[in-house]
């Protein structure tokens, strides 16, 4: 096994024995209006191209994300007294470090499944005044959603998403008494402008079953219905296999409210980071943030950190045979041969990072391959082209897809023993992407290996018309049939007429 599996694995080990749920938070707590009840920052379930903005494009059937965030926010509490020298973007009065443990699941085509437990790990107060705050730590919610893509594909789309809140925390006061699921419904879109520059839009809306106030909490009253909203942008830079990330995120009442606090009931955030890819399954998240509006949750300062492991598909598949366009084949060489055919194989065929051939599903598709390459009229020339994603540098990429179509040429070779003068292998690395570089699956889609086939159907059409003349020749009874042996009677010539002189005397 190689270093890259063991730590791939080891980091899969860590995210799956991370402690789920811990204590429950006690009085008093606090919801905020965007996501959980302790913060506006919640990382996506499924790790795809923004951090907190979704975008349109769902996780590939079978394969599965989890992603572990911490943030630490400075200034984010409420406050019921004069606090003009309490909060400021210079004073910092109040810290809460808070982590979010996600796992998000591709279920199908188009659709997926994620889950969130968002919690605070630590929380302080420097201020004896009237303020609200968590006597405890642990988790705060159980957040569910599902992802469906309505129209598009992995570089431009829309979806819908909705999602279920299920509190846990304690004498919320801004749930109140009701133990009411909060359910949210969001319209997504996402586009990729360019090669480098991606976009993704949010527009939601909340309802919250808002229960009596505690007297308790007073003045504290439970949240109504909100607007729910976000944007993003990102940059791709190549070189780094990074991306900068730029996010806008917040909500406003469906309602004009007036609160009893320092904050109003609106609230928007900014956030600026970045997102690197370790590997082809790996990514780490960095960044900070600062509020637009100083509303419910929204701190004068954010810093997060994170990670996102993808792995996938987590069920035994079979590798995906396309055509040119990226479109599946479920029966790839059924189809009689043609003068020239491109075939795509993606997935499983080779270790991250290395020319070594995974057999298994692979050699199944591998033989068929051979099969069709035997069918009449026999190849002239096969063609192989290893594709490889931009991770790692341009030269490398160029080499190790070089050696990968080797491998596929050798094998075919020595194992289905086709004609190895027929065939020649190229490596074209990373120059010909089918699919962004920005996540996990797009770098699947770019690592493929391609068959380009040639046949002589010219010499197969006149062989068999050929065959044809002389099955036909053979079963008409109106065509007589010489035998070599018998003698040939030979007719006698005809004797010549000769025509009488002309009499050229003139008279």
């Amino acid at each position: 096994m190689t270093y890259s599996q063991y730590r791939s694995k080891g980091i899969l080990i860590m995210l799956l024995t991370t402690p789920l749920v811990s204590t429950l938070l006690t009085p008093v707590s606090f919801a905020n209006v965007v996501g959980s009840d302790m913060q506006n920052f919640n990382a996506t379930t499924s790790g795809l191209d923004f951090v907190t903005v979704e975008s349109s494009e769902t996780l590939q059937e079978g394969f599965l994300n989890f992603g572990l965030f911490m943030n630490y926010a400075v200034n984010t509490l409420p406050y019921f007294e004069t606090t003009s020298t309490v909060q400021s973007r210079t004073k910092f009065n109040d810290t809460l470090l808070g982590a979010d443990l996600n796992v998000g699941y591709g279920v199908s085509k188009n659709f997926d499944l994620g889950l969130s437990l968002p919690q605070v790990v630590t929380s302080s107060v420097k201020t004896s005044g009237k303020n609200g705050k968590f006597r405890d730590n642990g988790n705060t919610e159980v957040r569910m959603n599902g992802k469906y893509r309505l129209v598009g594909d992995e570089k431009q789309g829309i979806a819908i998403q909705g999602i279920i809140n299920l509190n846990r925390t304690k004498d919320n006061p801004y749930v109140g008494k009701s133990n009411s699921p909060i359910y949210s419904i969001v319209l997504i879109g996402s586009k990729q402008l360019t090669d480098s520059l991606g976009m993704g839009i949010n527009l939601g809306y909340r309802w919250r079953k808002a229960g009596a106030a505690l007297p308790e909490a007073d003045p504290i009253k439970p949240l109504a219905n909100q607007y729910i909203w976000s944007g993003a942008l990102n940059y791709r830079i190549e070189s780094l296999d990074s991306k900068i990330v730029a996010e806008v995120f917040g909500s406003n009442p469906v309602k004009s409210t007036t609160t009893n606090n320092n904050r109003t009931a609106s609230s928007s955030e900014a956030l600026l980071g970045i997102k690197h890819d370790v590997d082809t399954n790996l990514a780490i998240h960095a960044g900070f943030g600062t509020e637009i509006a100083h509303g419910q949750s929204s701190p004068d300062w954010r810093i997060y950190a994170g990670l996102n492991y993808a792995t996938g598909p987590k069920f035994e598949q079979a590798p995906r045979v396309t055509t040119p366009e990226i479109v599946p084949v479920e029966k790839p060489f059924a189809a009689e041969p043609k003068a020239f055919e491109k075939i795509v194989i993606h997935d499983v065929m080779f270790e991250f990072d290395s020319d070594h051939l995974v057999l298994g599903k692979s050699k199944t598709m591998l033989k068929e391959l051979a099969d069709h390459l035997k069918k009449p009229p026999a190849f002239t020339k096969l063609v192989i082209v290893g594709h490889t994603d931009d991770i790692g540098s341009a030269d490398y990429n160029e080499q190790l897809s070089s050696r990968r179509a080797q491998t596929i040429k050798d094998w075919l070779a020595t194992q289905q023993g086709l004609d190895i003068s027929k065939m020649s292998s190229e490596g074209h690395g990373e120059r010909e992407p089918v699919s962004g570089n920005g996540n996990f699956q797009g770098r699947q889609l770019n690592r493929r290996v391609e068959f380009r086939i040639y046949r002589d159907l010219n010499k197969e059409e006149a062989r068999s018309q050929t065959n044809e003349k002389a099955a036909e020749g053979a079963s008409d009874p109106g065509i007589r049939k010489i035998d070599k042996k018998a003698p040939v009677k030979k007719e006698a010539p005809k004797k010549a007429i000769k025509a009488p002189k002309a009499n050229n005397t003139a008279k």
